[in-house]
């Protein structure tokens, strides 16, 4: 048997002058910028489900929409569970109950499903959320929430609220569950959808605040805020956000942009998709923001 011969790699004879120069600045430029590149990002991606068993009286829309507001209570539970065993954020000495209120507005949904199905005779949506966060953005937003009293003052009060609505919501489930005539179910229908309009706004509203405080500072989140009144025109939290951001602003006229500059874009987050589309990620406060039947459950149940 004859061995396999290999042939050696060979340089050309001729070679250019500064080749071994050139090949040296190379080698260091590789060197310089490995040195440089920065660490990778600490991302949790989390999936997230809710549900909700639907009654005799219950619409298709409210049932996708309480079935979401478990989904997203349950991935905020997820964060909140661990980011208390992320040191960054551990050493700031915060309770979950905290971590819940600064991380909402972070945590950037990649992809929204709901779907129908059957347990016996009892219609069931369900939705899915896949949501993430980057842990270092967390950290360094929380800091930044934290030393801005107005809005560590607001968005605390809106989740308090946020919780004796959840009660009442339960509540009112009952009560039209339990209903007898036409009036008492129109009655507890609207009471619940005025509920989880108000629950949405204030999401809004601290989807605005965070923002404002860590996107920029210099703006005011109008579209955000606007939603927010549509879906609650009474809500308070609205008119205190939109006078102390108003407030903060610089002084003086607004510049007008200089000629041929490009016209400034509407912000991601304030775009809603058409039905049928799925749009880019979205801050986790908000999805379902749109009319909750744009994103109906495929199924064959009606």
């Amino acid at each position: 048997m004859f061995g396999r011969i290999y042939q050696p790699l060979l340089l050309p004879y001729h070679l250019p002058r500064n080749f071994f120069h050139s090949l040296a600045c190379c080698l260091t430029l590789v060197a310089m910028s490995s040195a440089v590149t920065p660490a990778l990002a600490d991302i949790r991606v989390v999936n997230a489900q809710g549900e909700y068993r639907m009654g005799d009286r219950d619409t298709r829309e409210d049932a996708i929409r309480l079935a979401t507001e478990a989904a997203k209570r349950n991935a905020l539970e997820q964060v909140a569970t661990y980011l208390e065993s992320v040191t960054v954020v551990s050493d700031m000495d915060l309770t979950k109950d905290e971590i819940r209120t600064y991380t909402a507005g972070l945590v950037i949904v990649l992809n929204q499903q709901t779907s129908t199905t059957l347990d016996g005779d009892v219609v069931v949506i369900k939705a899915d959320l896949l949501a993430q966060m980057d842990t270092d953005e967390v950290a360094q937003a929380i800091t930044a929430l934290r030393e801005n009293e107005d809005a560590r003052a607001q968005l605390v009060a809106m989740k308090q609220e946020n919780e004796q609505l959840q009660e009442e919501l339960n509540a009112v489930n009952q009560t039209l569950g339990s209903a007898s005539t036409p009036d008492q179910v129109q009655q507890a229908a609207q009471k619940r959808k005025e509920i989880l309009n108000r629950v949405q706004s204030n999401a809004m509203v601290s989807q605005a605040w965070t923002n404002w405080i860590l996107v920029s500072p210099g703006g005011i989140p109008q579209g955000l805020l606007n939603s927010a009144s549509g879906l609650s025109p009474a809500n308070p939290h609205v008119a205190i956000a939109q006078q102390i951001i108003t407030s903060r602003q610089p002084q003086g006229p607004p510049q007008p942009p200089r000629p041929g500059s490009r016209p400034g874009r509407m912000p991601s987050h304030e775009l809603v998709p058409p039905p049928g589309v799925s749009g880019a990620p979205r801050p986790f406060n908000g999805i379902i923001h749109g009319s909750p039947g744009s994103q109906q459950p495929r199924s064959q149940y009606r």
